[in-house]
């Protein structure tokens, strides 16, 4: 029977939770149906479940570990737990579930320890329970595990999100250093508007520093910040586990509130599983949804092809019915434009007036002078009355003529025109044709309408003005009904087109109306079933008893049972333990002194061979360079670049290489600057620095980047100045703008005091340093900083660089941070002991990866910082494997990798180590490091110089032997000798001179097209994760904030991402453009030796010194980009929930992709070109150097053989020469 017989409350809740799952089930949606089965199971059983989630280091596990008073689960800084774990009270058991399996109980006496490894089993193993016989958990209550939200595995978020339908009340864990992170707030804000009943633990709050922060106000701002977010958390804890008596530590008040919700919860069970289900409901609505998104993708598919992604059904409809109304004018319009033209055109001619009075007049007179007896004068009569009668005319005429055109003509003329213009007549021609419409007639038209007989009477002038107003009238209609005609068969053939036009549309919105009526139905039904669900939730009845068999079926899973000698199967893959290094410390520091003693050998080899041979004539050319070579081994120098995010402790690192507290920690990653500890110099003793302050178009150029993170764009610095005001009394900004917002800030503070010095150069006291380095209102202006220090770290010839932070806003430090890559002898990167790899970490770690591969020797070294936070030796060990894995997912195998305390190394060094500080670890750390990292300098580094320096003198030794044997011919011999040498010196000139860079160079264009096509393969592949980032939930929020603004700045963000990575990339091509080259170049080198030996066996020919190309400079090439190509895309949004839960997402993705690719194209190709360009030149002067060099060791090698052969040396003299040489390369063993 079940527990809840009886417990009218909650009994129907499970009948409707088993209509639910067969529902569900019936749908085909397993995951949610396996959801409400597990819901129906801990209802069934009363279970109250406390989740306990958040950062995979806050302490979650320890938390459990410490309620139940026994370290039951892993805990960890890396993410251990790797699935979910349910501890409860009652007979002792474990019950692991399965991915793929059925279930498995153990019962006691089992191994404790291989339930943690379990936990940490998220591949095999989804869920496993433990259920002990205690008293600090009662009856009923579940407390649950599980994997951190932060993780960098995104099965452990997923675990986490799956489980918490289980959870009556949750309680999110921060780590005291990570509160005001977007993801807390992100998923915090999530479970508020889930319904779940919220708590907040800030832990590890060992951690404060009262003198830097009063905890009062921390804990104020935690508050807000949550508010602010509009998270409903019941209340903020702050706890220590580390340290119990912590004056701020909460620790006892939420075990009192645990103990006050274990005595509710009964009270709030059902609110927990209602809450639970509707959660259910919505996902499986979800689930409906995306079971139909293939089908419904191809729908809106088509209906983008159709141009009616963005319509909606009342629209597509109002559409459809315009233009059949449309279609139906067309056919009516047809038949009414003639009849409308005629009864126009004849109410102008009506209404034309154009005999008025005078007119009349005009014709009475003209008639009078057409009667037979009409007659002029007595003297010439005839002309004269011909004359007369042709005045009349021509008056009559004019007048006629006036009053047509105004009367008739010019409204006649509009008439043509407006109905042009309203049928939207299509033809030049026809256009001019009706503006320069006339009718053309002459006088005699008018004369001849005069009727034979007609008087000069009233009735007759009326007659006869009435019969040229006809006439007229006539003409003019005729002639505007010729020219309407042709404009109808115009109209008709333009008609005829817009009628095809309007039934493709026609067509096209017909079938977006009934796409969109699909789309709607399958939308309502998926409502619908939502809505039934819901009632079904709301009802106080169900219909039907609850059916206690099918009850047991769902929630009595069969598991089977295992005894403790079948345990040993459950051992999990354990962590791989990094083992130290193998040789002992004495033997290393043999090595070392070694490596050193071997530099002294060389040099004192190096000037042994000069003096050795300036004895000798023809081989004093070659002294100046073993002196040389000498020198720059004697003198050789070291820079060593400082990685790492801005609170990874990098310069406490720094500090502890150098043994003192020199560096100061970065106030703000916004004014961290290039600080450079250098050994002293005579120019620049110990303790002096010089400090480079940004040029105002350096200053200037900053502020206009950070301003575009509030949306606004400088043109002057007066312009920026106000920006800059005006943004430093905002009250809140987004955590995305902070660094931005403390750097403006600084900036207004510090410049008065700063303007005078921009661009400028100066050297500072140690006293001074601090404060150029530390203080936010001068560091902002500072470029860099070199310090001159003697300490032990500088006198190996050492210059540490501690760059900003992987983080640093600065866009310059980006470039500045690759040349370091590139020319620095080793790289340092340092991370925090229980820190996550952040997105800028992330980003610098992949740009590692990229160029790892393209430098000679590995010179890379991985620091964990703070090792001193490890609570055991397996915990550290599991931290080391953990990042070991990191790196290699962004490409960095076997790297060089090493756990320590910067703070005990420091005070190891400084004498003053407190006694058992170190807890299990038995010391800092900092001395296997060291051992190593000098190693690699003193020994790898070093070594390729040696070698070098050897080989010189190999050179040597072999040039003089060559010397000694043609010394020793015989005058014949000499003379032959001579003529051969002539020979085989112009051939060697010859090939020599056939080196050409022509072929290598095809070869780079073909090799840099590929390299070029991978990276834009490679960016588009990493799209998808950049606009996952960029538009995410919490940036769109329907919280009443301007949401266009917030669509833009997730487009710069995502912009952002895009065009750092194509620049970052393009740094990474540069450098496998110039192994490439020098490759290609030492293979002209081999070449030309080869062919050389060939001509003259043994011929000694020194390597060319290695080539230094000058990289080009790579820009975010998006920064400037029109963003108003994307104003379709940005369009697509219309609120969170259809952005996230419908297809609109990807829709703009693809959209904004598509968009994306001309400019990346356009990029691409300009900065190939610029590749190609900028090494061109350059790879030209190294061959032209490789020639000249080789043709000048040719030269000088056969100058002192013609000596040899031509005058008379002191053979006995070179053979000492030679037994000296010897002696120095078999003393170099």
């Amino acid at each position: 029977m079940s527990p809840l017989t009886g417990q009218t409350s909650l009994t129907p809740w499970l009948q409707k939770m088993i209509h639910i799952y067969d529902i569900f089930i019936a749908d085909g949606d397993e995951t949610n149906a396996k959801k409400v089965r597990q819901l129906l199971e801990k209802t069934a059983k009363r279970e109250f479940v406390i989740a306990f989630c958040g950062h995979f280091s806050a302490g979650k596990s320890s938390l459990i570990n410490a309620l139940l008073g026994e370290p039951l689960l892993p805990s960890s800084p890396i993410p251990t737990s790797a699935n979910l774990v349910k501890v409860k009270s009652g007979k002792e058991y474990v019950r692991v579930f399965y991915r793929h399996e059925p279930p498995v109980e153990y019962d006691p006496p089992y191994n404790e320890e291989l339930i943690r490894a379990q936990c940490k089993d998220g591949d095999a193993i989804e869920l496993i329970e433990v259920s002990r016989q205690t008293s600090r958990i009662p009856s009923g209550i579940v407390m649950m595990d599980t994997p951190g939200i932060d993780s960098t595995d995104d099965a452990h978020r997923l675990a986490t999100e799956s489980a918490l339908h289980l959870a009556d009340v949750v309680f999110y864990m921060m780590d005291y250093n990570h509160v005001q992170s977007e993801l807390n707030f992100q998923f915090t804000k999530d479970l508020t508007n889930h319904g779940k009943t919220l708590y907040l633990i800030v832990n590890q709050i060992d951690k404060h520093r009262e003198q830097e922060l009063p905890f009062h106000t921390f804990r104020q701002s935690v508050e807000e910040a949550f508010r602010d977010w509009g998270v409903k958390a019941e209340r903020v804890f702050f706890t220590s586990l580390k340290e119990p008596d912590h004056p701020y530590n909460e620790w006892n008040e939420l075990v009192h509130y645990l103990h006050a919700l274990f005595r509710d919860k009964d009270g709030r069970l059902q609110h927990g599983v209602e809450t639970a289900l509707k959660r259910l409901v919505d996902e499986h609505v979800c689930w409906l949804k995306e079971r139909d998104e293939e089908q419904e993708q191809a729908l809106w598919m088509r209906l983008s092809e159709l141009g009616g992604a963005e319509a909606e059904g009342k629209a597509a409809q109002e559409s459809l019915a315009r233009l059949q109304a449309e279609l139906e004018e067309l056919d009516a319009a047809l038949h009414q434009l003639e009849e409308n033209f005629r009864r126009e055109l004849d109410g102008i001619l009506e209404h034309a007036y154009i005999m008025p009075f005078e007119t009349r007049e005009l014709a009475k007179a003209l008639l009078q002078s057409m009667q037979p007896d009409f007659k002029i004068g007595f003297f010439f009569a005839k002309a004269k009355t011909e004359q007369e009668r042709e005045k009349r005319l021509q008056a009559f005429y004019e007048n006629v003529k006036e009053k047509a055109v105004a009367q008739i003509e010019w409204h006649v003329r509009q008439l043509l025109l407006r109905f042009s213009k309203e049928h939207a007549i299509d033809d030049l021609t026809l256009l001019r044709d009706c503006q320069q419409w006339t009718v053309t007639w002459e006088a005699e038209m008018l004369a001849s309408l005069v009727k034979k007989g007609a008087g000069v009477t009233g009735e007759a002038v009326l007659n006869y003005t009435n019969d040229v107003a006809y006439e007229l009238k006539k003409r003019y209609r005729d002639a505007a009904l010729q020219l309407f005609a042709t404009l109808l068969e115009k109209w008709k053939e333009q008609a005829e087109e817009k009628r095809r036009q309007l039934k493709e549309q026609l067509a096209v919105e017909a079938e977006k109306h009934e796409l969109l009526c699909e789309l709607s139905c399958r939308s309502e039904e998926r409502e619908q079933r939502r809505q039934k669900l819901m009632n079904l939730l709301a009802s106080d009845r169900c219909g039907e008893d609850i059916d206690e068999k099918r009850l047991a079926e769902l929630t009595e899973l069969p598991v089977m049972r295992k005894q403790q000698h079948e345990t040993v199967a459950l051992a999990s893959k354990q962590t791989e333990e990094i083992q130290p290094p193998s040789i002992s410390e004495q033997a290393l520091d043999r090595r070392i002194g070694s490596s050193r003693k071997k530099v002294q050998q060389a040099v004192h080899h190096l000037k042994e061979a000069a003096k050795t041979i300036e004895t000798i004539g023809i081989m004093n050319r070659f002294v100046p360079s073993l002196i040389e070579k000498a020198k720059r081994l004697q003198h050789r120098t070291f820079t060593v670049a400082l990685f790492g995010a801005f609170s990874a402790g990098k310069s406490s690192f720094a500090n502890a290489l150098m043994g003192e507290r020199l560096l100061p920690s970065s106030p703000n990653p916004t004014t961290a600057t290039i600080n450079k500890i250098a050994p002293p110099t005579e120019a620049n003793p110990h303790g002096t620095a010089l400090v480079q302050v940004k040029n105002s178009k350096q200053l200037f150029s900053d502020i206009q980047a950070s301003l575009r993170h509030f949306q606004q764009e400088a043109e002057t610095w007066e312009e920026a100045w106000a920006m800059c005001q005006k943004i430093a009394g905002l009250e809140k900004v987004e955590p995305h703008q902070k660094p931005h917002y403390a750097f403006l800030r600084a900036v207004l503070s510090g410049y008065e005091r700063m303007k005078e010095r921009l661009g400028h150069t100066f050297r500072i006291g140690l006293d001074e340093f601090y404060k150029y380095v530390a203080d936010e209102a001068t560091a902002c202006f500072i470029e860099w900083v070199e310090l001159y220090y003697d300490c032990a770290l500088t006198r190996q010839g050492i210059t540490l660089v501690d760059t900003p932070g992987a983080d640093s806003i600065n866009a310059r430090h980006t470039g500045v941070a690759f040349d370091y890559i590139k020319n620095a002898d080793a790289v340092l990167f340092v991370t925090y002991y229980n820190h996550a790899f952040s997105k800028a970490d992330r980003e610098f770690l992949i740009q590692l990866g990229r160029v790892k591969d393209t430098f000679a020797l590995d010179k890379m070294f991985f620091v964990v910082n703070a090792a001193d936070l490890a609570r055991s030796k397996e915990e550290l060990d599991a931290v080391l494997a953990y990042m070991k894995d990191q790196l290699s997912r962004f490409g960095i195998r076997f790297p060089r990798l090493y756990a320590l305390s910067s703070r005990f190394a420091l005070e190891e060094k400084m004498g003053s180590p407190t006694k058992g500080q170190y807890g299990f670890l038995t010391e800092s750390g900092i001395g296997a490091f060291e051992k190593d990292f000098m190693r690699f300098i003193t020994e790898e580094l070093m070594e390729v110089a040696i070698q070098g320096a050897y080989a010189e003198i190999e050179r040597m030794h072999q040039t003089i032997v060559e010397y000694i044997h043609a010394a020793q011919k015989s005058g014949e011999e000499k003379a032959a000798k001579r003529q051969a040498l002539l020979e085989e010196q112009a051939k060697m000139h010859d090939i020599l001179g056939k080196i050409t860079a022509g072929h290598d160079w095809q070869a780079l264009i073909q090799e840099t097209d590929e390299l070029v096509y991978y990276v834009k393969q490679r960016v588009s592949l990493r799209l998808n994760d950049w606009f996952k980032e960029a538009f995410n939930p919490a940036s769109l929020r329907d919280d009443g904030r301007d949401i266009r603004r917030a669509l833009n700045m997730c487009l710069e963000e995502l912009l952002h991402s895009v065009g750092f990575d194509l620049a970052q990339e393009m740094r990474a091509t540069s450098l496998r453009v110039e192994k490439f080259l020098k490759e290609r170049l030492q293979d002209q080198f081999a070449d030309a030796c080869h062919k050389m030996e060939q001509i003259h066996p043994g011929m000694p020919l020194s390597n060319v010194e290695a080539v230094s190309f000058v990289t080009p400079e790579f820009g975010n090439g998006l920064e400037h980009m029109d963003r108003s190509r994307f104003a379709k895309a940005l369009s697509l949004y219309k609120n969170a929930k259809s952005f996230f839960e419908r297809d609109e997402k990807r829709v703009m993705k693809e959209e904004i992709e598509k968009q994306l690719q001309q400019p990346i194209d356009e990029y691409l190709a300009a900065q190939k070109q610029q590749l190609l360009s900028a090494y061109e030149g350059q790879y030209k002067a190294a061959i032209d150097e490789l020639i000249a060099v080789l043709t000048r060791q040719v030269d000088d090698y056969f100058t002192g053989l013609y000596t040899a052969l031509t005058d008379a040396l002191d053979i006995e003299q070179l053979r000492q020469c030679e037994a000296e040489l010897a002696r120095i390369l078999e003393e170099q063993g």
